[in-house]
């Protein structure tokens, strides 16, 4: 279909089936009903963490495996939003709901600011002009002076949103709200990348000629895709800060960007499900080996090793091939099949 052939309100839902739907639904229900059977904070508390990074590899494979752009600075739009939303808390006494709004606007506004720069730049110098905006801002955080951000020991005590439930409820109330933002951050990607706005990125992404020669304005699409994901990264980083009443400059930095870009590539990037799943394996192996730290990095490492080498779409990527050949194969036999039965 032409990038710019009329686009159906059925076409912008999401692609699925009635039986798709249904077990999408019923596996949601199921994940939103652990914490009324499962109480240990501990454990809850990793999920609703994992459910966070969710968002904002989400946010960051929009950018990376759907518009192809190399941004290393995602980190520091996502600290913008929490320190944003943050801020709004105990400088102006903004309720918390506005405020997380709010710290998505931010970091909207910032990624588009940072979006012009970057993109008149090709290949390493997108990475290196994102990667050192991102230290600029670690910088600033860090050697602040006046107070306002806390230096390197963050943010003071930020009300979050359910100030006044227990700890049991409030863990219970931040795990269903995570769940509803990453389900909603996943399914606006999916409907994004179905409309014409999507079929646009992907074009620019596979070849900018190609786009160019179909009257595509790559930058003008682009821009648009560095606010978007901007925004759900916003969103993460006020929630983050929300749930954890705080937030310190260590959530950017190499090693968790190491650790994140990780996850995207076990993944598969460029695909809707691959940051849920390479979030979920990563963040299972961090808890598993958090008695052994010295070693974590390098399980890490040798994860991603193998997955770039044997399965270089990712995990997602590389299962969605192999359904693909089946379906095709399966196909191939019915037409056999029909032949044979010819008279």
């Amino acid at each position: 279909m032409s990038i710019f052939a009329p686009v159906t309100r059925r076409q912008r839902l999401l692609p699925l089936s009635t039986a798709q739907w249904a077990a999408w639904t019923a596996a949601i229900l199921v994940i939103a009903l652990v914490p009324l059977g499962y109480t240990d904070q501990y454990i809850l508390s990793i999920i609703v963490t994992a459910l966070i990074l969710v968002i904002l590899n989400s946010s960051w494979n929009f950018l990376l495996g759907m518009a192809g752009v190399w941004n290393f600075g995602q980190l520091a739009i996502y600290a913008c939003g929490g320190y944003g939303a943050g801020l709004l808390i105990l400088e102006w006494g903004v309720p918390a709901w506005a405020a997380l709004f709010a710290g998505g606007a931010i970091a909207s506004a910032v990624s588009i600011l940072l979006a012009f720069p970057t993109l008149r730049l090709y290949g390493i110098y997108t990475s290196l002009l994102t990667f050192s905006f991102a230290e600029v801002i670690l910088f600033v955080i860090l050697n602040d002076n006046t107070g306002t951000t806390g230096g390197p020991f963050g943010l003071d005590f930020v009300n979050g949103l359910y100030p006044s439930l227990s700890p049991l409820a409030s863990m219970r109330a931040y795990y269903w709200t995570a769940l509803l933002v990453a389900v909603l951050t996943l399914a606006a990607i999916a409907a994004v990348m179905q409309t014409r706005f999507g079929m646009a990125l992907r074009a620019v992404r596979d070849s900018l000629p190609y786009g160019a020669a179909r009257g595509i304005s790559a930058l003008r699409y682009r821009v648009l895709a560095f606010g978007f994901s901007g925004f759900i990264a916003g969103i993460a980083g006020a929630l983050y800060t929300d749930f954890n009443n705080t937030i310190q400059p260590s959530v950017m930095g190499l090693t968790p960007m190491s650790i994140y870009v990780t996850m995207l590539v076990v993944g598969g990037l460029g695909t809707v499900l691959g940051p849920v799943l390479g979030t979920a394996i990563l963040v299972t192996l961090q808890t598993l080996l958090v008695d052994h730290p010295g070693i974590e990095l390098t399980i890490l490492g040798s994860a991603l090793l193998v997955i770039v080498v044997f399965f270089p779409r990712g995990l997602v990527g590389e299962a969605a091939s192999l359904s693909r050949r089946f379906s095709a194969w399966l196909g191939e036999e019915e037409v056999a099949g029909e032949e044979q039965s010819t008279p």
